[in-house]
């Protein structure tokens, strides 16, 4: 099997059981997810599970609206900031730095850069969480530890091959749970293997200051271990 037929194969897709769901409200996927709100968030987690909704309002047209919601395992979160212009900037990812606080190298003491905008777990479900949302989903989340569920058009996720147990990098839409762009990550590198929307991969800036962060961290840890003899060879 070509590798460009295993992105767009939908198989894996149509073997979740869909929900249908009657929405008491006319959809308004705007609103409901949030879109125009200041800000989002980009998330970097496991895929534990996924669910399949088909949503029909009570309005005379009776349209149907279908999405996979991700339930994903969380270990980074981070908020998106945005310029006046709406340009995405880098966000603070929480580094410190070194200062010298005497003559002597050894005498120094650590300080923040800046104010973090890293998020916990339960900051992030405080910015996105949809109370009417969450209710068609909090069964899964509960089966699983730092769980949030994220919304994702299907027709989106045709686009891209995803299981459970998937490494994954999100930004959602606002701050709502909805997906703006997903990022299908190598676990050993954290380097982009797989994308779908938004932007093309290579435009994404937030995947590669992520995976030098990453490195740079990891060389940090290697250089805390030597000697300070050692430094003066």
């Amino acid at each position: 099997m070509s590798r460009s037929h295993m992105l767009y194969d939908n198989k894996p897709l149509e073997s979740i059981p869909v929900t249908p769901v009657q929405w008491e409200t006319p959809w308004n996927a705007e609103n409901i997810f949030r879109y125009d709100s200041d800000g989002g968030i980009l998330v970097e987690g496991t895929v534990q599970s996924r669910s399949r909704f088909s949503i029909r309002d009570k309005t005379p047209v009776n349209t149907k609206w279908r999405y996979v919601v991700l339930h994903v395992t969380v270990t980074r979160a981070i908020k998106r900031k945005f310029d006046a212009s709406g340009k995405e900037m880098e966000p603070n990812f929480g580094e410190t730095k070194k200062v010298s606080t005497g003559y002597l190298m050894s005498s120094y003491k650590t300080c923040a850069v800046g104010e973090a905008d890293k998020l916990t777990v339960y900051e992030v479900l405080q910015k996105i969480s949809v109370k009417e949302l969450q209710a068609l989903t909090e069964y899964k989340e509960s089966a699983y530890k730092n769980c949030i569920s994220f919304w994702w058009d299907e027709k989106e996720l045709e686009k891209i091959e995803l299981s459970a147990g998937d490494h994954i990098r999100l930004r959602t839409k606002g701050n709502g749970p909805y997906i703006d762009s997903l990022s299908k990550l190598d676990q050993q590198t954290s380097t982009v293997s797989n994308y779908s929307g938004g932007e093309s991969t290579g435009a994404l800036w937030t995947d590669k200051v992520m995976s030098f962060k990453k490195e740079e961290h990891e060389d940090d840890d290697r250089q805390e271990g030597v000697d300070e003899d050692e430094w003066d060879d």
